[in-house]
């Protein structure tokens, strides 16, 4: 089994998508609003690009959420915030999720062999998931503004940490190394580190700090997103 690591979504490459299974990350926030909106109720996400296709999709039992470089979008139901929908219950409800970076992340892996969504929030039912496919396995970072992103990075690395417990065997690239041993490194200061992250000093900056602390948290959930005909439908993991 091989893992590949990928640092932000202009670098993914055919061959790290066409038949693998393909965790996009995006821990602020993407990822871990869509974890969260599943576990609240949500029966099914539809990601989408543009501000335009979402509103084309607004219905009854429809609920739109999304944001622009952090802001969110006006008219919308809900920012790209996991704290926001964590506090009432969407049971049936179609989520419409739009944002800077991870929703077009999602759509580029749209060919894996299984696509999935992972972050701190339900990482160890990623990788149980992954492997349970037993094919091999790319962690695909989103970035933030196209560069790569500690927090997406330290996520990376946690789901190698444990893929490198359970298959000692698995061959995992530089990246994956040196993400795994970062994320050893840190993880009794997660809070801090997405704090001092880029993206975190940036969401400080529009007053989410619940957001960050919320999504430092691992294994929260033991739900696995997985994209299925431009849906993202749960999985659940025992």
């Amino acid at each position: 089994m091989r893992v590949e690591v990928v640092g932000t979504v202009e670098e993914i490459r055919h061959e790290q998508i066409r038949g693998r299974i393909v965790v996009v990350i995006d821990v602020l926030r993407c990822a871990s609003t869509i974890v969260t909106a599943l576990g609240s109720g949500f029966s099914q996400i539809v990601p989408v690009e543009t501000i335009g296709q979402a509103n084309a999709l607004r219905g009854e039992g429809v609920v739109l959420a999304g944001e622009r470089y952090c802001k969110k979008i006006a008219d919308f139901d809900y920012s790209n915030s996991p704290t926001q929908l964590n506090r009432l219950n969407h049971a049936g409800k179609t989520l419409v999720l739009t944002t800077t970076n991870g929703t077009r992340a999602i759509q580029k892996a749209e060919r894996a062999e299984v696509l999935m969504i992972g972050c701190f929030l339900n990482a160890s039912a990623c990788v149980k998931k992954a492997l349970d496919s037993q094919v091999d396995i790319t962690l695909y970072c989103a970035g933030t503004r196209q560069v790569f992103a500690l927090e997406d990075g330290l996520a990376a690395g946690c789901m190698v940490s444990s893929i490198k417990q359970a298959v000692p065997t698995a061959a995992v690239s530089d990246l994956g190394e040196v993400l795994a041993a970062g994320y050893l490194h840190a993880a009794g200061k997660l809070p801090d580190m997405l704090f001092s992250s880029v993206t975190g000093r940036r969401l400080v900056q529009h007053n989410c700090v619940e957001d960050i602390r919320f999504c430092s948290q691992v294994d929260l959930y033991p739900i696995v997103p997985v994209v299925k005909e431009k849906r993202i439908l749960p999985s659940l993991v025992s």
